[in-house]
């Protein structure tokens, strides 16, 4: 959990991260967001709005969480969570809920890798995959206002080596989140309690088997990348959260097998993307969900 304050300018001038005590279930969840709320408002009079940055499913307009996928704990699942008007009545402050990798991506056009593009697209590589694009100038909405969940893109139908959180089997967060990552690979190795980042620094080692575990992650993510393209048609992908410092590792044969699928679609408007890391690296959900706070009327 982040909290930090931003200025105007998308600059952040202070911040505290702390583990989220997801497992202790909600109410010790969003008593730690109050906490740490309440300490920087204290020590910052000025700060006048609150954004929310947070996985969904969510519901921006009204301040809810629906649900949230991976926020299950034996405390149980949450349910319908009015989130911005609890923090709002805590903080006595407005509070504006966003969808984490709405939120990010907000904030690398604003002031990160994509803010000379009108047409770009986040994903966030962690406990899941989020998804937000940003097309001709402004952030993609589904339906009854509600945040596009494109990690739910279903790649691989009754795959039961991929079950997802949201109790599908073969989205692509089941194939190309961090946790799942680690989670369909590191019995390969005797090893069950093995995290992404131990398969990441073991494929720096140049172990076979890390190294076959990113080439199969890259083939499936260029298979996500091809879907997404052809729906949002995005000039660059930006790769965000923890798992995308692995990205040098997975990057290169992602862009081979890209350019492969997309072949038939670089004719006229070249539908390749270019694939990049955030510049903005963990920050930029924090940074976006200031924006969205100080652009909320």
């Amino acid at each position: 959990m982040a909290v930090g304050v931003v200025n105007s300018r998308g600059r952040v001038l202070e911040e505290i991260r702390i583990p989220t005590h997801v497992e202790n279930g909600k109410s010790v969840v969003i008593n730690q967001m109050v906490m740490l709320g309440r300490s920087l408002i204290k020590k910052n009079p000025q700060i006048h709005k609150v954004g929310i940055a947070s996985a969904g499913p969510l519901d921006p307009v009204r301040g809810i969480l629906l649900d949230p996928t991976n926020f299950s704990s034996p405390k149980g699942d949450w349910g319908q969570v009015p989130l911005a008007k609890i923090l709002s009545q805590k903080l006595k402050l407005p509070v504006t809920l966003e969808n984490d990798a709405a939120a990010a991506i907000l904030g690398e056009h604003w002031c990160g890798a994509a803010k000379n593009y009108d047409n770009a697209m986040i994903l966030t590589l962690g406990t899941g995959l989020g998804t937000a694009v940003i097309a001709n100038g402004h952030l993609v909405r589904a339906g009854r206002h509600l945040h596009t969940e494109a990690g739910h893109l279903i790649i691989r139908a009754h795959d039961s080596s991929a079950p997802c959180g949201c109790g599908n089997l073969g989205c692509a967060e089941a194939y190309l989140s961090g946790r799942n990552f680690a989670r369909r690979n590191c019995t390969q190795f005797g090893n069950p309690s093995l995290s992404a980042q131990d398969i990441a620094d073991l494929a720096r080692k140049k172990d076979p088997r890390a190294l076959a575990a990113f080439e199969e992650y890259a083939e499936m993510m260029a298979i996500a990348i091809h879907n997404y393209v052809v729906i949002y048609a995005p000039e660059i992908i930006l790769f965000t959260g923890s798992f995308a410092h692995a990205a040098k590792l997975f990057i290169p044969s992602t862009k081979r097998h890209l350019a492969h699928l997309l072949k038939r679609r670089r004719v006229g408007i070249d539908l390749l993307p270019q694939l990049k890391i955030s510049t903005l690296d963990n920050q930029a959900g924090l940074i976006g969900a200031a924006w969205v706070a100080l652009h909320n009327s």
